[in-house]
């Protein structure tokens, strides 16, 4: 079995943040699953230019978790099976020094495919091309909650603006 662990601070408030995460994933909601593409960029591979796609069925549930974080549990799939493992973990929405920021950590664990070849690929390159996924997931959700919040942010804005007029 192989983990993962993956964090990035979000400019967005901790107590915003856990909404705008269930709106990303809602936006790829189909039916009673989540359909979310993966990206790899090349450079993680050694071949710069280009990009790896894979298509994953996700389900989700949010919970509340220990020290005032908000957890959703995460299980995804490949969709139409191939030589890709599964994932089951949890995004993690933590506070973060500012009340202006947050903290996202995407950890769990995933069983390289293929038997020994699977586990021999993930030591060689395989863990890598996990670790860089889940940096590029959590750039997605980074640049959708940081935009959702500069939207409803100058909203309110404007708002007041006109009420003031």
């Amino acid at each position: 079995m192989s983990t993962l662990e993956q964090t990035a601070v979000v400019q967005v408030p901790f107590a915003q943040a856990a909404d705008f995460v269930e709106e990303f994933f809602g936006a790829q909601k189909d039916g009673a699953d989540y359909h979310l593409q993966l990206v790899v960029p090349g450079a993680t591979i050694g071949v710069p230019g280009m990009t790896m796609e894979k298509d994953v069925r996700l389900r989700l549930l949010r919970e509340r978790g220990p020290n005032q974080t908000i957890v959703f549990a995460l299980h995804w799939a490949p969709e139409n099976g191939g030589p890709y493992p599964e994932f089951d973990g949890s995004l993690v929405v933590e506070q973060d020094e500012t009340y202006e920021t947050c903290r996202l950590r995407l950890r769990g664990t995933y069983e390289p495919p293929l038997g020994i070849a699977g586990k021999v690929f993930d030591v060689a390159i395989g863990s890598r091309i996990a670790g860089a996924t889940a940096h590029k997931l959590l750039e997605r959700i980074d640049g959708f909650l940081t935009r959702g919040y500069l939207e409803r942010e100058h909203e309110k804005r404007l708002q007041l603006l006109l009420r003031g007029a």
